[in-house]
């Protein structure tokens, strides 16, 4: 798919560039940091390769031996931001630990995770730039909140069976709209302040609203 936007021209040299050179990890590293913080500051549109290439000590010939051109750079590192940042919520919950602890450290980990300023960050970018590339949005929700609610499903499924926190056994369906729920009551409106710029939670509201909303999860059954 083409941009039209700062397109790399043919660049002879690059054919005769060492293999060496364009697999250097140390160059890539480089790359993609500079392309992190140019593309978070500037979004898609305002930032360039030149911009990158001078934030990273290298010429655009070194980023185009890496990368095809600035769309997939672009994707490439929101790719890579996405898959450092879900981390949180691509650990299965705990197996041990009665099921209100295991909510409650599962909703700490997801909630401060949201608000986390470089969340934050990534989120405006990837909504801005989701009408263009609308396979961004989709990655980003099965990398994060897809993945959490399917395992979240599964534990409350089997939780459910042993009699764990919940009063009645419930079917795959209940359990997979309980855990959307319970992640939707984490966002809240809260992700929404921080993106806004309203003043965020404290960590003891953030941890005393996380409880509030495993209670509900659980009287609610």
């Amino acid at each position: 798919m083409s941009t039209g936007l700062d397109q790399p021209t043919p660049i002879p040299a690059l054919a005769n560039a060492a293999p060496t050179e364009r697999a250097r990890p140390d160059k890539h590293s480089a790359i993609a940091r500079a392309a992190a913080e140019t593309f978070l500051a500037e979004g898609f549109d305002r930032a360039s390769v030149d911009q990158i290439a001078h934030r990273a000590g290298v010429s655009k010939q070194t980023i185009y031996s890496h990368f095809a051109d600035k769309e997939s750079l672009f994707k490439a590192i929101c790719a890579e931001l996405t898959e450092k940042l879900t981390i949180p919520l691509r650990s299965p919950p705990e197996k041990g630990g009665d099921l209100r602890t295991v909510l409650t450290r599962l909703g700490d980990d997801a909630l401060a995770m949201m608000l986390h300023p470089a969340t934050l960050d990534l989120h405006r970018l990837i909504m801005s730039a989701a009408v263009r590339f609308p396979e961004l949005g989709k990655a980003a929700y099965e990398a994060g909140a897809h993945g959490m609610i399917t395992d979240l499903s599964e534990l409350l499924l089997q939780r459910s069976r042993s009699g764990d926190g919940l009063a009645n056994e419930i079917s795959p369906d209940e359990a997979r709209t309980m855990a959307e729920q319970f992640v939707g009551m984490l966002r809240g409106f809260h992700q929404v302040r921080a993106l806004l710029g309203v003043a965020a939670l404290s960590a003891a509201e953030r941890k005393a609203y996380v409880r509030s909303c495993v209670d509900r999860l659980l009287n609610g059954v």
